[in-house]
């Protein structure tokens, strides 16, 4: 393995543990995070360290704080709303995309997920692990990497979000259980159309139920 390989994939690594930490919320927005300290956690060098909060940075999750240097980015209200509007066009697609592209056992995998689903509503945590199954299995049934590569990142920055998952309110979750339900069965109807407009939808719905969780502006 050459030397630039070496440091490629070293790169790659501290991207995606930086990523899923702030996913994860173990780190919050707001925290600083700086190539020292990314080295020295995942013991590599600092020129990789540097490589993978760049590619953060480039995608949003990372932001400049002019006093603080690199800190995990937050969230206003109109971002909030951009976020939203990006995924909607993005998850349209990747379900009517599901829908004409997923195999049979691919198919039989997203329906078993959702009769999982009903029995996970009364914890939160659970729910939340699913819903994240659920939308990668999707994205995997569509068979598009830079849909799956565009939403994922997305979906990263929207979970990082300090009012935390619109999947707090039980109210919600029921909500999702049905949603995610419909769409699963169109997609493996092969109902391309009616399933874009469903993920449509439930983007939407989301969308509307993390409002109230939104601190009001600063």
């Amino acid at each position: 393995m050459t030397g630039r390989s070496t440091s490629s994939n070293l790169a790659d690594h501290a991207y995606e543990a930086v990523r899923d930490a702030i996913a994860d919320g173990t780190l919050s927005p707001g925290d600083r995070i700086s190539e020292y300290k990314t080295a020295d956690w995942l013991k590599i060098s600092r020129t990789p360290a540097r490589e993978g909060l760049l590619r953060l940075q480039a995608e949003g999750l990372l932001a400049n704080h002019p006093r603080r240097g690199l800190v995990v980015a937050s969230i206003d209200n109109e971002a909030l709303k951009e976020i939203f509007v990006a995924r909607e066009v993005m998850e349209r697609a990747i379900a009517g995309q599901a829908a004409r592209n997923a195999s049979g056992p691919e198919m039989d995998q997203l329906i078993a997920l959702t009769d999982r689903e009903a029995g996970l509503v009364e914890d939160r945590d659970a729910m939340i692990r699913h819903n994240r199954a659920f939308h990668g299995m999707i994205r995997s049934c569509a068979h598009n990497r830079y849909l799956m590569k565009f939403t994922n990142t997305l979906e990263d920055i929207v979970a990082a979000d300090r009012r935390g998952t619109s999947l707090v309110d039980i109210a919600r979750r029921h909500a999702v259980i049905g949603e995610h339900r419909a769409l699963a069965e169109a997609i493996a109807a092969r109902d391309a159309g009616k399933a874009e407009d469903l993920a449509a939808h439930h983007i939407r719905q989301s969308y509307a139920a993390r409002l109230k969780l939104k601190l009001p502006e600063s």
